[in-house]
């Protein structure tokens, strides 16, 4: 019995006025970060969220949008990086996302657990291709 298949269909244009966001959430690095005495010289955990405003892929593919692993990537190896402020942290990898081609709007959420006794300390940067 022959199988039928259905007939390629050619991939739709991106509709106009469409928002999409790329997110990558609860991301685990070991940072070189802090400003007392005590934090320097040891890696320090830090959770990090990241929410992009992207173009909307003209095609189903890889290269058409953002990569997650390279936004990853980049989050750890600026955790290798010596960072006194979370808020510097969040800055310069904001300025990271908002760098690759198609991001319009990058939001950063760093967390430093253990930095407060009862409590979580966090810095969030934004920004804008416009403010960029």
């Amino acid at each position: 019995m022959a199988t039928l298949s259905a007939p390629s269909q050619p991939e739709p244009a991106p509709a106009a006025g469409i928002a999409l966001e790329v997110t990558i959430s609860d991301l685990q690095v070991a940072a070189d970060i802090g400003v007392y005495a005590h934090e320097h010289g040891r890696a320090q955990p830090l959770v990090v969220d990241i929410i992009l405003k992207i173009d909307a892929p003209a095609r189903d593919a890889l290269n058409d949008t953002i990569d997650y692993q390279c936004v990853a990537d980049d989050a750890h190896a600026l955790a290798l990086e010596r960072t006194a402020l979370i808020e510097t942290y969040a800055m310069r990898l904001a300025e990271r996302c908002i760098a690759y081609p198609g991001v319009q709007a990058a939001d950063v959420r760093v967390s430093k657990p253990g930095a407060l006794r009862g409590g979580l300390a966090g810095a969030r940067a934004s920004l804008t291709r416009a403010t960029f």
